[in-house]
């Protein structure tokens, strides 16, 4: 049965979510360990767990199950019948 146009686009959608929050992790990362940061309040950054880094990298993860599901499908395509 082959699947209607909206669904495949639906798919790809979902297969760029993590790595573009991936990518928001690591820019913001980056943007974030500039000199400007001493001038904060040190209770901003007082936790490892608060910012936007981890919610950036826990988004990616969250959204890692499409990319899952077409590793699998190729795995299962690659066997001999």
């Amino acid at each position: 049965m082959r699947r209607s146009e909206p669904f495949r686009v639906a798919d790809w959608l979902a297969l760029a979510a993590a790595p573009t929050f991936g990518l928001m992790a690591l820019l913001t990362a980056v943007a974030d360990a500039g000199a400007h940061q001493m001038w904060c309040s040190p209770a901003v950054h007082g936790s490892p767990l608060g910012g936007m880094v981890p919610m950036y990298a826990l988004m990616s993860a969250l959204h890692f199950a499409p990319w899952l599901r077409l590793l699998s499908a190729w795995r299962r395509a690659a066997r001999p019948a």
